[in-house]
């Protein structure tokens, strides 16, 4: 645990310098203003790398994380201006009655009790789940074995699927370097972590923009969720892809609501960071940038650099694959492209649509859904029309590339769905959950400003 901890408490590190690095943070100010999304800037940022660095076969452990620490930690130095900057206080962070805050806190604290609970059931829970440890644990075990993708578990078909990529075992593999032993029980620690991590950057990133009565139970009724604990604590990559689109989705949301730059730049990490969780986290990602395109013609340079960051940091991975040819046995993307097999397999899509909303509006989510309406609708009685055109875009195109990969899949419907349905709904839930209080900040906002004038 000492080993897990400390390569925890040096992703913080790397991303509290990251903050200036980035352009997050500017001031000393601002660094502390928004020192909550040190850890899950750390995290993404650190599992990006791990991921890279494992293609060209260099293990990073906690020696090579400590000078990572300590350079990054330079170079934020370097880039801090030391003049405190409260510009980015908003009426609502300033102004907020006492009630408001009381019913956050209160809700946030719950949200800390879930997490403890989940961290003390999480570190002795064995590895039990197929894929949990068929797939991401047997990566992540060769990765820290061998220090690199190489070999059979890599390349080899006996080790389907191949074109997930690597950021989730990468970290576990750098956890094991760290604790200097393989412990698939102890890393579930880790995973705990990570919707801690998401706490924190949920937090950081709307703490000024939406009044605590509404943030502190959104991130509780994300977190209290059923499927989320219960299937992070699994080891399979739907929630920790979920997580970080989740970020990623509220980060550009909140640029375009608001006109900030350094939400845009957290957001373009986070979805990158999903992207390089899971395959579908690429899908994901682009249509979180498609859903920007209509609503943000005026900023068009600052969405082109966003979705040139995130292709970046996929990059890597599809070279990787390209170049050995890893296989995609599920289904064919030109398929999704040909009329005669879309034709042909149009059966698939009744049962596919149904079967994916019924794991959408199970009772198991709770009221996310219902409060995501709840939230789109204030956002358009607000005259917020571009980012409630945004969320329910995303939505939308999710909703409907979910579908067509159920369409064009060549495994039989009603297996498909059963193996999977309950798992790819993941993100697209807790994603669209997750912008409801950025919709409701917005339209607060707009209520505000017009009963000033």
């Amino acid at each position: 645990m000492t080993g897990l901890l400390a390569a925890n408490l040096l992703y913080f590190a790397i991303g509290a310098a990251l903050l200036p690095v980035l352009r997050i943070a500017r001031t000393t100010g601002e660094l502390l203003e928004r020192l909550a999304l040190a850890y899950p800037v750390g995290v993404a940022a650190t599992g990006v790398l791990a991921a890279h660095l494992a293609l060209i076969e260099v293990p990073l452990g906690l020696v090579e994380l400590v000078l990572l620490a300590a350079l990054t930690g330079f170079l934020g130095y370097r880039r801090l201006g030391s003049d405190p900057d409260t510009r980015g206080l908003t009426p609502i962070a300033r102004t907020e009655p006492i009630w408001s805050r009381l019913i956050g806190g209160a809700a946030l604290l719950v949200a800390l009790v879930l997490l403890l609970h989940a961290w003390r059931t999480f570190e002795v829970r064995p590895l039990l789940e197929w894929d949990g440890w068929a797939i991401w644990g047997t990566k992540a075990r060769a990765l820290y074995e061998f220090g690199g993708a190489t070999g059979p578990v890599f390349t080899s078909e006996a080790y389907l699927p191949l074109q997930h990529p690597l950021l989730l075992p990468a970290l576990e593999a750098t956890d094991y370097r760290a604790m200097g032993v393989f412990d698939p029980t102890l890393v579930h620690v880790q995973l705990a972590l990570l919707a801690v991590g998401f706490l924190l950057g949920f937090v950081g990133l709307l703490r000024d923009r939406v009044p605590a009565f509404v943030l502190g139970p959104s991130a509780l009724a994300l977190l209290a969720a059923e499927p989320v604990l219960k299937q992070l604590s699994t080891n399979l990559a739907d929630v920790p892809l979920a997580l970080f689109v989740a970020l990623g989705l509220v980060g550009v949301g909140r640029w375009l609501a608001f006109g900030e730059r350094w939400p845009l730049v957290a957001g373009a990490l986070f979805l990158g960071a999903g992207a390089l969780t899971k395959s579908e986290g690429t899908f994901f990602a682009l249509a979180a940038l498609l859903a920007l395109l209509p609503f943000a013609r005026a900023r068009l340079r600052e969405l082109g650099a966003a979705a040139l960051a995130v292709g970046l940091i996929v990059l890597p991975w599809r070279l990787f694959v390209a170049l050995h040819g890893l296989p995609l046995v599920e289904y064919r993307f030109r398929n999704a492209v040909s009329p005669s097999y879309l034709s042909d397999h149009s059966n698939r899509v009744a049962p596919a649509a149904r079967g994916l909303a019924d794991e959408i509006f199970t009772l198991d989510w709770g009221l996310l859904v219902a409060l995501f309406a709840l939230a789109v609708a204030l956002a358009v009685v607000a005259r917020r029309y571009e980012v409630a055109g945004f969320a329910l875009l995303w939505s939308a195109l999710s909703f409907l590339g979910l579908l067509l990969i159920y369409w064009i899949s060549v495994i039989p419907i009603d297996l498909a769905l059963v193996w999977s349905a309950d798992r790819t709904v993941v993100t697209l839930v807790v994603g669209a959950a997750a912008l409801a209080p950025l919709l409701a900040g917005a339209a607060a906002t707009s209520g505000a400003a017009r009963g000033r004038r």
